[in-house]
């Protein structure tokens, strides 16, 4: 009977004891999952840096309804520090999805998106698109390589 007691004890513990879970995304990857977020088209955020000739990049993605997106876009001043030049505020729709066109200086382009909804972890994405100058696209579309030959062709913006 001792014995019959004691396991009933622990059968009611168990059915009537509350059970606390941290149901929280432990790191940015399973906050992405749990948002549904993924920038699919417009720039790769995978890579820390880019290069592009464009002056604009479309930046479309999916996330779950309601997931507010941030994306801004800096620029380096002539002392090295960035400056904000667009923020756009977007919310994700029915759809699931969300697209905004940035406009790309010449240089640097600090492109951070973060991903927010409440209940869930922020994720947060950035990755830096350098625009080049479109006569340097020009001149290596035109240029004919001849082995042996001198002639250089300088990269800068």
């Amino acid at each position: 009977m001792k014995k019959f007691s004691i396991a009933f004890i622990v059968v009611m513990l168990f059915c009537f004891a509350p059970v606390f879970v941290y149901a929280r995304p432990l790191d940015a990857e399973t906050a992405e999952q749990e948002l549904g977020f993924s920038v699919t088209s417009g720039i790769d955020m995978s890579k820390e840096t880019q290069s592009t000739f464009d002056d604009s990049k479309t930046i479309s993605g999916i996330a779950d309804q309601g997931t507010a997106i941030e994306i801004s876009v800096s620029t380096k001043d002539a002392n090295g520090d960035l400056k904000e030049s667009a923020n756009f505020q977007l919310e994700v729709g029915a759809s699931g999805m969300f697209s905004q066109t940035v406009e790309l200086s010449l240089g640097e382009n600090v492109v951070a998106i973060t991903a927010s909804k409440e209940g869930y972890e922020t994720v947060n994405e950035e990755t830096i698109v350098k625009r080049r100058n479109i006569t340097i696209k020009n001149e290596l579309e035109n240029t004919v390589s001849i082995p042996g030959s001198t002639r250089t062709l300088s990269l800068t913006m």
